[in-house]
């Protein structure tokens, strides 16, 4: 992942206003909401935006699969370091929530 599109996705997971949210689904325990926001709404939204930027057109889709992972890890680094709560947490609580299923 380039500085440019690293410096994006730590500075859009950070936002106030979108961890603030983050963390009242996590406080309702709506796990697959949380994990939705952050892997497929923000995570989608940086790498688009990336990638027009960078000329690319909207969502390249190479873009998309070189760094699709690395983006995502930094939301996640970015809800657990302003929550507190584990990562591990997190996958235990989606695991059973897919095993009930």
């Amino acid at each position: 992942m380039d500085d440019r599109l690293k410096e994006l996705a730590e500075r859009r997971y950070s936002q106030r206003e979108f961890l603030k949210v983050l963390f009242e689904l996590a406080l309702e325990k709506q796990w697959f909401d949380l994990e939705h926001m952050i892997q497929h709404d923000m995570a989608k939204a940086i790498l688009a935006d990336y990638s027009y930027e960078q000329g690319l057109g909207y969502l390249n889709s190479q873009v998309f699969y070189d760094n699709w992972e690395a983006v995502i890890e930094i939301g996640w680094l970015k809800f657990c370091n302003h929550t507190g709560i584990n990562l591990d947490v997190i996958k235990n609580e989606l695991k059973n929530l897919r095993n009930e299923i």
